[in-house]
């Protein structure tokens, strides 16, 4: 029978095995996508918040590729809790959360954490600035906690991916703002620099998952910096999708990085599927007031 210690130890760990999925890239990914196609029924500047943010993510996933990569410093041998102990789903679902595969400097969930919610607190103009920081500065805390309560980063890990996100965020924001709007292509272009650089190095040393990380990095940076630089205008004034079209829209993105994540495609196919995701990200808005402006184009 298992102590009530051990019980409760086993809880705290799911519960943080759920709350790292806050700063996971699919989740984060696909938060961001909602806000792209959602966003513009509640802020007009929502739209070119969203894919600014996506674009500091790719340019995030860069940077920890190289220095990942560069450093190839080994995660943490200990493990929480027995997952086998869970229910079975539970239990599965633990057991991933606390792989120890991979390198650990820094933490790609505390980078993605911050750049993403950081960005949306210095951007989003809903509520009050100070209310937005502080559910932001929450939110990574939580998410870097979450690292060092399932064993799979160090305190020195947690700290430079919070340090380096704010980093990204800054210098994001001194690439692609121009006068009072954003210019989200041209934060595309630095992602696709830094992960091609990233790609150069995990090639370098042979490792193959970072590899396809960098490769998928650098597919949705150069379409996303294609598409915006094409139709942004046309993007910016679109009107939002309906929800219908943005769970399908969700299934269609997800099947695509899915696909490239696996690791079954060639390096140069991981990059083409996603950026064949970021390009029915981008452009489901237009599918929507293209047909709005052929009705009003009819007699």
């Amino acid at each position: 029978m298992v102590s009530p210690f051990v019980a409760l130890t086993d809880l705290w760990v799911v519960l943080f095995a759920f709350m790292t999925l806050v700063g996971d890239a699919g989740v984060l990914l696909a938060g961001l996508a909602l806000l792209y196609w959602l966003g513009p029924r509640y802020s007009e500047q929502a739209r070119e918040i969203a894919v600014f943010c996506i674009g500091l993510a790719v340019v995030g996933l860069g940077v920890v590729v190289a220095i990942k990569t560069a450093t190839a410093v080994p995660r943490p041998t200990a493990t929480p809790i027995d997952p086998t102990v869970l229910p079975p789903l539970v239990g599965s679902f633990v057991a991933t959360e606390i792989d120890s595969s991979g390198f650990a400097f820094p933490s790609g969930h505390a980078v993605a954490a911050t750049v993403v919610y950081g960005g949306l607190a210095v951007l989003l103009d809903r509520g009050r600035r100070r209310r937005r920081y502080l559910a932001a500065g929450g939110t990574i805390v939580l998410v870097a906690l979450s690292r060092l309560v399932l064993d799979v980063h160090y305190g020195r890990d947690v700290v430079a991916g919070v340090v380096v996100g704010g980093i990204i965020v800054a210098a994001g924001l001194w690439v692609a703002r121009e006068a009072d709007r954003l210019r989200p292509d041209r934060l595309f272009w630095l992602a696709a620099v830094v992960t091609l650089a990233a790609g150069w190095i995990a090639f370098d040393a042979g490792q193959s998952r970072e590899l396809t990380q960098a490769a998928i990095g650098f597919g949705t940076a150069v379409a996303g910096g294609v598409g915006w630089r094409q139709w942004g205008q046309r993007l910016s004034t679109a009107p939002a999708v309906s929800p219908l079209e943005a769970a399908g829209g969700l299934a269609g993105i997800g099947g695509l990085w899915g696909l490239a994540y696996t690791g079954g495609l060639s390096t140069v196919g991981t990059a083409i599927a996603s950026g064949l995701a970021v390009s029915c990200l981008l452009l489901l808005p237009l599918r929507g007031s293209g047909a709005k402006k052929s009705e009003s184009d009819q007699p």
